[in-house]
């Protein structure tokens, strides 16, 4: 028995070529499965933040929402107010860089800037807009977006 090696050569390739494209198929596979990771970690990351920030809301009962330019803070709730505020930023300017590079979706980016009118619908909040540095890029979008905010709440007993 003779044994054809263009035969074998050519029954070899074909199953070298089926390889290296099942390979690839796996490869994209786990490609698309690591995406998808990364994107549920940073998502998972901005709403720890996200609820963290809620929990700073509750546990000090500062609430840029809610606290209008009239109200009198001691100066420990006006730096907590501060330092609340700015947290938020940081949360937002946080997701605007995963928006950037990919790893944030259009419509979840619009749910996190979704608030930025009512916290900054105070001048209190609108002023730490002048001392916040960060990417100027997203602060002009935060700006644009803080513009947007609806006036003051009115005084508690409905009095404007």
């Amino acid at each position: 028995m003779t044994i054809n090696w263009t035969v074998v050569s050519t029954l070899t390739e074909m199953v070298g070529a089926l390889v290296v494209v099942v390979s690839l198929w796996y490869v994209g596979v786990q490609i698309r499965q690591n995406t998808r990771a990364a994107l549920a970690t940073s998502r998972q990351g901005l709403l720890a933040a996200d609820l963290g920030l809620i929990t700073d809301y509750i546990t000090h009962g500062i609430d840029p929402h809610l606290i209008g330019d009239d109200v009198q803070l001691s100066p420990l709730d006006e730096r907590r107010f501060t330092w609340i505020v700015i947290k938020a930023i940081r949360i937002r300017e946080f997701a605007w860089h995963q928006l950037q590079c990919g790893s944030l979706d259009e419509a979840s980016w619009e749910s996190y800037m979704a608030p930025i009118p009512g916290i900054f619908s105070t001048q209190r909040a609108k002023a730490i807009l002048d001392f916040y540095t960060g990417n100027p890029e997203f602060m002009k979008i935060l700006r644009t977006r803080a513009m947007l905010a609806p006036p003051s709440p009115p005084p508690a007993g409905g009095v404007a």
